[in-house]
Formats: C-alpha cells, structure tokens, sequence
C-alpha cells in the first residue's frame, strides 16, 4: 500500500510563488499611488477653492484672508501651513490661530483675538489696551467698540506705540485694576465710562449716564473699588447713583459723597 502522506516541504514552491506574487503586487500598488497622487494635484482635484475664517469679532474676514496671501489655484497638499500661521499670527488683535485643511477644497483658520478692555488716550491718538495687556491701533481706524476710556497718561506715549504697558509703571497698574474690576466687580466695570489721571497719581471714574464722579486713593485703588461697590448695594433700593454728584473714597473708612441739587 502506497503512502499519501505529503512531505512537509512540499509546500514551500507554491508559499514562495505567493510571496513574490504579493510583493510585486505590493509595489505595483506603491508606484500607482504615487502617480494616482500626483495625478491629482495635476487634475486640481484637492485645489483650494474656500477660506473658512471662524471666531473673529474684530478683525473682518477680508483682513484675514489678505495675511494669509494665497493663490485660489494651489493644491491644498502645497499650502504652507507654518508660514500661514505666522502670517496670521502677526495681525493685530490675534492672539492666537489654528490653521488647517478639511478635503477637498476648504483651508480653515479658527482666530483667538485678544480681548479689548478699554481705549487709551496717547499723546497724538487713541489706543485699545486690551485685557491680556497689549496696546493696539483702533480697530480699522476707528472707535467702534463700546469700551471705557483712560486719559491723563501723556507720558505714556512710547509704551503705547511699543505696543505694551508693562514698561510703563502707571498704566501697568491702571491695567490690573481695571482688570480687577471686570473680575470682582462686573456690575460696576458695565457702568464705566471714564478713568482720568491726575497730575498728583489721584483716579476720578466717571460712571455712565450718570455721570457721577468717583474719586479714588492713587494707593490703595482695589480697596477703593470693593469700598464703592458695598456702598452701592448698601444703598440699593433707597436712592439712585444719579443722586450724587460726586463720591469721594480717598480716605481710610469713611466715604464723602455730594448729593446734586
């Protein structure tokens, strides 16, 4: 009787015959994708073709789009995406951009800008200091935003133009206590209009449709600002803030107030 076992080895020709198969098979694939891709940026099938700006406020669409500088024609595959990133990133107002490609023809850019907090009068012009302590030109020239207003700062022309309060002590501390106020004290921050210095470091606010005048210490301002805001609740539903002329806070633990006539 004849033995029909197989030998092992026998296999080996036809699993080599398959190996080679799939390799040339597994280049060819290679090399067609290759062509296949370049194929496709030749046949503008992924051309760029739509600009998709998200979060801006300030800046207009048309700025942004005109610091990117692109061509509507280039693969979305041939776009400096660094190069894009810093473009936009040296805009004013932007404090931070995420740049990308959603397929087949759309480029995106999601914008942080930096946040105005009030305007800033210079020696020849206005500035919107903002509240991440930068100093900038009006938006387009303008003054469009609804933002409260510092004057009596003449000196500080050079650290507005430089684009940054923080080397200039006074307009430095004037920043963090507006700050100060937007966090602790929204109620009051919404009815600011006007921070006026005086030649002697005193602070006047000027409260909006009131125009109320509230004077502040030079020294101990955020003292002064939680010392106005209890004030103000404490007479809450007995008088109104346009029932005085004027509040005077610069002295320790007692507060000065005119009524109008």
């Amino acid at each position: 009787m004849e033995n029909d076992i197989t030998p092992a080895g026998a296999f080996w020709p036809d699993r080599g015959k398959q190996m080679l198969v799939a390799l040339v098979t597994m280049a060819a694939g290679y090399f067609l994708g290759s062509g296949a891709m370049a194929y496709t940026r030749d046949a503008a099938v992924f051309n760029l073709e739509r600009i998709e700006v998200r979060g801006n406020i300030i800046l207009t669409r048309a700025e942004l789009v005109e610091a990117l500088d692109l061509d509507l024609t280039t693969s979305l595959f041939d776009l400096p995406m660094r190069d894009l990133q810093t473009r936009v990133e040296a805009v004013g107002y932007v404090y931070g951009v995420r740049i990308g490609r959603t397929f087949p023809h759309t480029l995106f850019v999601d914008v942080v800008e930096n946040r105005p907090l009030a305007y800033v009068a210079g020696p020849d012009e206005y500035y919107v200091l903002t509240a991440e302590g930068v100093a900038l030109p009006l938006p387009h020239g303008r003054m469009e935003l609804e933002l409260p207003a510092i004057a009596g700062i003449d000196s500080a022309g050079s650290a507005l133009e430089a684009g940054h309060v923080g080397g200039h002590p006074q307009l430095s501390n004037i920043h963090q206590v507006l700050r100060y106020m937007e966090s602790s004290h929204p109620r009051l921050f919404a009815q600011l209009s006007e921070l006026v210095l005086s030649e002697n470091g005193e602070v006047t606010l000027y409260l909006a449709e009131t125009s109320t005048a509230v004077k502040l210490s030079g020294i101990e301002m955020r003292q002064s600002i939680a010392l106005l805001d209890a004030f103000l609740t404490t007479i809450r539903g007995k008088k109104n803030l346009q029932d005085y002329a004027y509040i005077d806070l610069r002295y320790k633990r007692q507060i000065v107030v005119k009524e109008r006539a």
